[in-house]
């Protein structure tokens, strides 16, 4: 016979922790800012030679080197790298896969910055390829060598005229936008989508392929210090390092560089398990928006609009961005002021209705009654002074877009007047200012109208242009905040109790063990004792009582739960559950808990599938969670302030923090069983697959959990009992 209570075992010792370092900054330096290139194996019959020409009329020393040719691209080659005297600092391999590896190792003991590999053929293609990537990763490694790639399309850099690329030359403008993909082909869509903005320049396009060596992480933190670039935006995978990514991020953040990321493959719902709620709410994507949220990176779905969320901050000089809470929308029709608050409020801006100048608006625009968007009608360009200084300079908006049809084929002295007009504005008052099409790119005259100063950005119809605004105010806001980091917590390892079987697939921890857990980082839970066998029912606390086969994952499916039991009638109860288990063929072990009064229910949880790391996930409980499909998170562990956000987003809902005279859920409290949580998934990640807590019950004194399931890694280990 046992039974099990619920003790208050005593917390986590922390201890510091320590990360990978990142790639030596000058050995990617040297190769994304080469002054001597090697490019080796091509031949003017290449492909791709057309692509390499424009590097020649960069600042660089460029050297080809080619076993047998006479010539290439109207130079006479070398027969080998080693000709070469002195440092090379970038090394272009035009080659296979297999000669890429001979070249890497000849490499090694000539002072090279890092080599670029357009090869496939590397880990992806079995063991042979894998023997030829580690051979490749070694000769890196012995050298001291970045590697972008292999399977790269390389990189190129606009304002350098450096082109060291397998991509077709799409002649983005130079700027200071600056990207990195996985993808490689992407570089060309980003490169069109730059050329087709008026007023957006792209400083870097980096393809990093395989990320043998040198990966994402690596490259942001170079941008982070890069003075070629203002803004940065991600087509990303998968991240290999997360904990080095995310300190790059913080670096970019701290250097005034907004970051945008598109994530691919955002539907992949493989580690999905329907055993747990979290599981398959939390979906890969999912962790993906949480914790880029949490590191101030902004989503992106797809290559417009990641570059129309840089297009803005990229060319306004950063004394002017803020945090556009009051935009003001100044437009050529009423078509167009109609549409940009739609879309406006679409976006997240807001548009204050500025009552102060209805006044003025109605003594000059007739028929015109509403300031904010404002319809100029046919007498904008009478009265176009006073209202450009009346919006520009209004203080009670932090920015402003003009919205008319001046496109390409819009040039006219009238429409260089009006644009004139808003940059000297702008200028003047040191405010965020737009100009817009009301479809595709402001013409090109508008460039040369507004000048290079910073003061005006030119934005891509209304939709682009408000999301370059709403991406500036929102990291804004993200650097005003508090990043505080939360402290290192030390590593719990897995409960030594045998596991429960969920069916052949999963496992997970016994009731008494998870509910042991949960108290170790101070989240409440309900009194309990755990029955084995043929034990009689022996609880310290008053009922009624709820009785439940205590290691059952879906326990309401094979309705092995009894509600409003009394202490007369609790062997039966016992009774009734241990049939159950034995025609299931499930654990026979009962446990009891005293029935408990709620106002609501919650749903807390750790997914700790992600390749980000374990994340903390919250949500209304019980059907709710279900019903709305929603949740948040944040990637564990919390910092109190952490906690407090999340919170805050459920805020519209109108239940956690009361409505209609209705007392609150506690939201304090909430922060803080989010803050334990978030320290269990962080030390518990390497066995917590997920654990779900729903419901944890809204009561009138508190919060209350009732029941966990804790589904347990394949893999890991066990050695301790977290109930002693």
């Amino acid at each position: 016979m046992t039974i099990t209570s619920n003790d208050c075992p005593s917390g986590t010792t922390e201890s510091a922790h320590t990360t990978p370092d990142l790639m030596p900054a000058t050995a990617l330096a040297r190769v994304l800012d080469p002054r001597v290139i090697a490019v080796v194996g091509l031949s003017d019959a290449s492909p791709v030679a057309p692509f390499i020409a424009p590097t020649l009329d960069s600042s660089a020393v460029v050297h080809f080197v080619h076993p047998t040719a006479e010539s290439v691209l109207g130079r006479q080659p070398l027969r080998s790298i080693s000709e070469i005297s002195g440092p090379i600092d970038a090394v272009l391999s035009v080659m296979s896969a297999d000669r890429t590896v001979a070249l890497a190792e000849e490499c090694v003991p000539l002072d090279c910055g890092g080599l670029i590999v357009y090869a496939a053929g590397f880990a992806e293609l079995g063991v042979e390829g894998r023997m030829l990537e580690r051979r490749l990763v070694d000769a890196a490694q012995r050298g001291d060598m970045a590697l972008i790639g292999p399977n790269s399309l390389g990189y190129i850099s606009v304002p350098r005229s450096i082109s060291l690329t397998a991509s077709a030359n799409y002649r983005p403008p130079a700027g200071g936008v600056s990207i990195v993909s996985h993808s490689g082909a992407m570089m060309g869509g980003i490169a069109i989508a730059a050329r087709q903005r008026t007023g957006v320049g792209i400083s870097r396009l980096i393809s990093a392929g395989n990320e043998a060596v040198t990966d994402v992480a690596d490259y942001l933190d170079f941008l982070a210090g890069d003075p070629d670039t203002t803004a940065i935006g991600l087509v990303i995978e998968g991240i290999r390092r997360p904990e080095i990514f995310f300190r790059a991020a913080r670096r970019c953040l701290e250097a005034g560089k907004p970051v945008v990321a598109l994530k691919l493959a955002r539907n992949n719902r493989t580690q999905q398990m329907a055993a747990s709620h979290t599981g398959a709410l939390a979906g890969s994507a999912w962790a993906y928006e949480v914790a880029f949220r949490k590191a101030g990176i902004q989503m992106a779905h797809d290559l417009e609009e990641l570059v129309d969320r840089l297009s803005i901050i990229s060319q306004l000089t950063p004394s002017t961005w803020n945090a556009v809470e009051r935009l003001g929308v100044v437009a050529g029709t009423g078509g167009f002021a109609s549409l940009a608050f739609d879309l406006a409020e679409e976006e997240g801006l807001s548009l204050p209705p500025l009552d102060g100048l209805v006044g003025w608006v109605e003594a000059t625009i007739p028929g015109i009654k509403i300031p904010n968007p404002l319809d100029t009608t046919g007498f904008g360009a009478t009265y176009w002074t006073d209202i450009v200084e009346k919006y520009v300079g209004s203080p009670e908006l932090d920015a402003v877009v003009f919205v008319n049809m001046w496109g390409e084929g819009d040039d006219s002295p009238l429409y260089r007047r009006l644009i004139d007009e808003v940059t000297s504005a702008a200028r003047r008052h040191g405010k965020p200012v737009a100009i817009a099409a009301g479809a595709g790119p402001v013409g090109k005259f508008a460039q040369e109208v507004i000048g290079n100063d910073g003061a005006t950005a030119l934005g891509y119809g209304l939709r682009g242009t408000l999301r370059g605004l709403h991406t500036m105010g929102t990291f804004v806001r993200n650097r005003q905040k508090s990043h505080d980091l939360p402290e290192p917590i030390a590593a719990l390892t897995r409960p030594s109790t045998d596991l429960v079987d969920a069916g052949g697939q999963k496992s997970f921890l016994p009731f008494a063990d998870v509910m042991a857990l949960l108290e170790k980082f101070s989240i409440p839970v309900a009194p309990y004792c755990v029955v084995d066998t043929d034990a009689q029912a022996q609880p310290a606390f008053e009922g009624p009582y709820a009785v439940k086969l205590a290691d059952v994952a879906h326990r309401t499916e094979l309705g092995a739960v009894a509600l409003h039991v009394e202490r007369a009638d609790l062997d039966r109860a016992l009774s009734d559950m241990r049939a159950i288990a034995e025609r299931h063929g499930v654990s026979p072990v009962v446990a009891i808990q005293p029935m408990t009064a709620s106002r609501g229910e919650l749903l807390v949880g750790i997914e700790g599938r992600s390749e980000l790391g374990p994340m903390v996930v919250f949500g209304l409980g019980g059907i709710l969670v279900e019903v709305l499909d929603r949740v948040g998170g944040r990637p564990a562990p919390l910092t109190r302030s952490d906690a407090e956000e999340l919170v805050e987003e459920f805020r519209d809902l109108r239940l956690i923090h009361g409505y209609r005279g209705s007392e609150p859920w506690h939201p304090s409290r909430i922060a803080d069983v989010l803050v334990g949580f978030g320290r269990l998934a962080a030390a518990c990640h390497a066995w917590i697959e997920s654990l779900d807590v729903n419901p944890l019950l809204v009561t009138e004194y508190g919060l209350i959990a009732v029941d966990a399931l804790c589904i347990v890694r394949d893999d890991a280990p066990a050695t301790e009992d977290v109930r002693s």
